[in-house]
């Protein structure tokens, strides 16, 4: 008698409908991305018109990079993995057609409209009430908690009980995003206006990242490292540590981003020291995920995902490390509202939770599909050219925004109203910006080998997908 258990049949298409679309839409959000830092910065509006200045496609780029990108690929991979950490399919491939039907749309129809200015003003919170007659926000909210609904009953409904690491992150994340989103989304339009509304605002803005893009980010990392490299995760504990410091400190900390603004002196302080304590999760996860590959690190040459997780990991490190240092007020008040801030958000969000995200989708694809990956040496060069694209990306903007403001700091200089005015008159902020240019030049080559980087990715994926792998052409022709 056979007393093996059954295998499970998993359910492939709602995986398939969230990472297919999400992969073309990082390249049409790097490509705008890219001709906002010619078109922008370095040829000031060589292309003009009412439709295409900053203020209208900025917008598109950071909700094509950061909801019709990242979000919507993490759910794919949420998709493949929570089923898999449960023993069991997912709770409703229905509710998930539902979800995504909603999530496409919503997004696509916000998104697009940016450029005719719907645009709502709100950082991360652009996403028009209505466009038309079409409850764009209220879609987009219904979406994610039919997605959050799923995936919590797959997980009540599961048969491992005990849960891995991942499935907490997973679970925080559906919980955080339910109080985060309305935030960002409906309460800043509540609150009276003035310094509260601000405040409100980087409380959404800062937790969209905190608590959500980073538990995402790392349930997958936590997920895919021992998966691609066949390791077991180091440490459970470190893991768990890591879970609940993030749960307990970052919902505190998106005021370090108004330092010195006319915010109370008692919430500065409580923002700085908890920023501090951030070195907490950072470091149990950056040593957990470095620990687990200590005795394998040949398997780091072998894999171009495992390259991708692990320096995902070098580059959290290194914005967790830019975070708490310009919570403090002396350094606040160079870094503050410097290029250096849009170095930290892509540091985080592409360098390490895109880097991340690409690592699960070359796990995932060939499962999927029943197909080897179309192109290892594709996929290297995918990594190659992302690692160097980033460096001339992230850390000219991170020097560049230094200079930028210690430039600034230098009309503080004196005592006197007189010797300010003096030092305001030689050093104009048009000049300051005008030295910013071989740093935004630099920043425009790390886009452009980047967005060279994705399209290899996205062609090499769509090839595995469609076509067989080139070992197996060889094998076939042998």
């Amino acid at each position: 008698m056979n007393n093996q258990p059954a295998a499970i049949e998993h359910h492939h298409l709602p995986i398939k409908i969230m990472l297919y679309p999400a992969m073309l839409f990082m390249l049409v959000g790097m490509f705008v991305g890219v001709f906002m830092a010619f078109n922008a910065f370095i040829f000031p509006d060589y292309f003009a018109g009412e439709y295409i200045h900053f203020g209208r496609i900025r917008p598109v780029h950071v909700w094509h990079v950061l909801l019709l990108w990242l979000v919507s690929a993490n759910i794919g991979l949420f998709y493949y993995m929570v089923p898999r950490l449960c023993g069991r399919p997912l709770w409703s491939p229905n509710l998930a057609y539902i979800s995504a039907a909603f999530w496409w749309f919503s997004l696509i129809i916000g998104t697009y409209s940016y450029p005719t200015g719907t645009n709502s003003g709100w950082e991360y919170a652009e996403l028009p009430l209505w466009v038309g007659w079409i409850p764009i926000k209220l879609m987009f909210v219904i979406s994610w908690l039919i997605f959050a609904f799923n995936i919590f009953m797959t997980i009540l409904n599961r048969n491992y009980q005990k849960m891995y690491v991942s499935l907490w992150y997973v679970m925080g994340v559906l919980i955080w995003a339910s109080f985060t989103i309305p935030v960002g989304f409906f309460a800043i339009n509540w609150v009276s206006q003035g310094i509260s509304r601000v405040n409100t605002s980087f409380f959404y803005v800062h937790n969209l990242v905190g608590l959500i893009f980073t538990p995402m980010g790392l349930a997958i990392a936590y997920y895919f490292l021992p998966k691609l490299s066949n390791i077991p995760i180091y440490s459970h504990r470190m893991s768990m540590i890591g879970f609940w410091s993030i749960a307990f400190l970052y919902a505190w900390i998106g005021v370090h981003h108004i330092i010195h603004g006319p915010v109370s002196q008692w919430l500065q302080t409580v923002s700085i020291i908890f920023s501090i304590w951030l070195f907490i999760p950072v470091w149990t996860v950056v040593g957990n995920l470095f620990a687990t590959l200590e005795k394998n690190w040949h398997k780091y040459s072998e894999s171009a995902a495992i390259r991708f997780i692990m320096l995902g990991n070098a580059f959290y490190l290194v914005t967790c490390i830019q975070g708490p240092l310009m919570a403090l007020r002396n350094v606040n008040e160079i870094t503050s509202k410097t290029d250096w801030i849009i170095s930290h958000s892509h540091i985080a969000l592409y360098g390490t939770f895109s880097f991340f995200a690409f690592a699960g989708i070359y796990q995932v694809i060939p499962v999927i599909t029943k197909n080897s990956l179309w192109s290892k040496k594709l996929a290297d060069w995918h990594f190659a050219l992302n690692l160097w694209g980033s460096l001339l990306f992230f850390f000219p903007l991170l020097i560049g925004g230094f200079l930028q403001g210690m430039m600034w700091a230098t009309w503080a200089d004196g005592g006197s109203y007189a010797e300010f005015h003096n030092n305001f008159a030689n050093l104009s902020f048009l000049h300051t910006t005008a030295e910013m240019r071989p740093w935004w030049i630099l920043r425009g080559i790390g886009g452009l080998v980047i967005l060279s980087s994705g399209i290899i990715f996205v062609v090499n994926i769509f090839n595995t997908i469609i076509l067989k792998s080139e070992v197996a052409l060889r094998e076939q022709l042998a």
